[in-house]
């Protein structure tokens, strides 16, 4: 008697598990649960999305320096450039330019403004390209094209202001168009490569560290395989 009261409670258990499968709605159950398969999604382990993150294919040296250069937009370039020339990035190497153009006007003969002189206005301008190129947020080879044009013109001044003084014994005229000249040839053409090369370079080196970071991260997230006890 026991044992058909039993296998009855049994067989009621089996129909009720039936009908709750067949029927949702009737155990009070929502679409919007989520299912064991996303819930065991979300509660994904540290070691496993470790495992995925190293899964990853990583960025090789010459991957990023393949991404690191991407062809210009010019038209956009141009049309954005009035703004990037209030930029603090642009202002700072121009007036590197006119401080060494000044500084050696006023100082022909000081150290200082010699050496300022030969880093800051000597086509090509390398400090301020380079500053305008590696700092810019876009468009650099236009502000460096920009930034050798006025440093074209102020070496134009400096050598027919201040070469005359230095040297009273030089053909004034054949050796300051000469000079104006060589320097009108090689500062613009260098200034639009040097600051592309700049970017290029800043590129490539917020690449290539954030590809370290993300290497550190997975080597802590990593875990460590237990060692089994002694004994």
């Amino acid at each position: 008697m026991a044992r058909a009261k039993r296998t009855e409670r049994a067989d009621a258990r089996r129909r009720y598990r039936q009908t709750v499968t067949a029927d949702p709605e009737a155990a009070g159950l929502d679409d919007t649960e989520p299912t064991p398969t996303a819930a065991a999604a979300r509660t994904t382990s540290p070691g496993r999305k470790a495992a995925a993150s190293s899964a990853r294919p990583q960025m090789g040296f010459t991957d990023a320096m393949r991404a690191a250069w991407h062809r210009p937009d010019i038209r956009a370039d141009i049309a954005v450039l009035p703004s990037l020339l209030l930029t603090r990035w642009f202002l700072i190497p121009l007036g590197l330019v006119l401080v060494g153009i000044v500084g050696v006007i006023a100082f022909p003969t000081n150290y200082v403004s010699g050496l300022l002189f030969q880093l800051m206005v000597l086509p090509p301008a390398m400090a301020p390209v380079f500053i305008v190129g590696f700092f810019a947020k876009r468009a650099s080879y236009l502000l460096g094209f920009l930034i050798s044009l006025v440093d074209v013109i102020g070496y134009a001044v400096f050598v027919y202001a201040v070469v005359p003084v230095l040297a009273p014994t030089a053909k004034p005229v054949q050796s300051a168009q000469e000079l104006v000249l060589s320097a009108l040839a090689i500062g613009p053409l260098s200034g639009i490569f040097f600051a592309a090369g700049a970017a290029w370079y800043r590129r490539f080196l917020t690449l290539s560290s954030r590809q370290r970071i993300s290497q550190q991260r997975s080597g802590q997230q990593r875990p460590k395989a237990s060692r089994p006890a002694r004994g």
